[in-house]
């Protein structure tokens, strides 16, 4: 089988928890892949343009994205279209909260993300190992983004 190319989606305040997963991924599960620059960058710019097509690229690259949900990841621009980026290029989307009070991005609701229920390794590993489709594949033990509430 093919190892995951994942994109993870993450804001810099989060850095803790990809730096957490890059722990847990020392067995090299997963191909992982970053990028915290563009918050640097309005979304709306010239140069946010330029990162758009760049994160694109990666996004196109992989098979998945992995969205960490923290306390301010629901209305952030930057999230919002690399989860509608992903989904209309037919990657799969799994999202997790850091915790249950995190806003949901609307992207991850609206595009039918999976959802790991906590953020531990097996959780997540096991939706991605599991979730190869589309947004309409259905995984055992996944919640499914119209299920999992902002």
């Amino acid at each position: 089988m093919e190892k995951a190319r994942v994109f993870v989606s993450f804001k810099p305040a989060d850095q803790k928890y990809m730096d957490m997963l890059l722990e847990w991924n020392a067995g090299d599960y997963f191909e992982l892949a970053y990028e915290t620059e563009r918050f640097r960058v309005p979304f709306h710019s010239p140069q946010g343009a330029i990162i758009k097509e760049e994160l694109k690229a990666k996004i196109k690259s992989g098979t998945h994205l992995l969205v960490i949900v923290g306390k301010d990841t629901g209305n952030n621009d930057w999230i919002n279209w690399e989860i509608q980026t992903a989904s209309v290029t037919g990657k799969c989307v799994v999202a997790v909260k850091l915790d249950k009070n995190c806003k949901a991005p609307a992207a991850a609701l609206n595009f039918g993300a999976a959802w790991a229920d906590t953020f531990t390794f097996e959780p997540i590993r096991h939706i991605i190992d599991s979730r190869v489709g589309g947004p309409d594949e259905i995984v055992a033990g996944a919640v499914m983004g119209g299920m999992m509430e902002g």
